[in-house]
């Protein structure tokens, strides 16, 4: 799946982009922290999984 490098990081950033906006509008500030947690988790074990 080398041609389709970005598809992982766009649906990444499509889902926890539209939970997080979600989540501000709201004020649920809980649900704020943990959704950056566990998308800067996501991230940091995606470039693991990678090297």
């Amino acid at each position: 799946m080398g041609k389709y490098k970005f598809v992982n990081l766009t649906v990444f950033i499509i889902f926890f982009g539209m939970a997080l906006f979600e989540a501000f509008q709201k004020q649920h500030w809980i649900e704020v922290v943990f959704f950056l947690a566990l998308g800067v988790l996501s991230l940091w074990a995606d470039s693991k999984r990678k090297t």
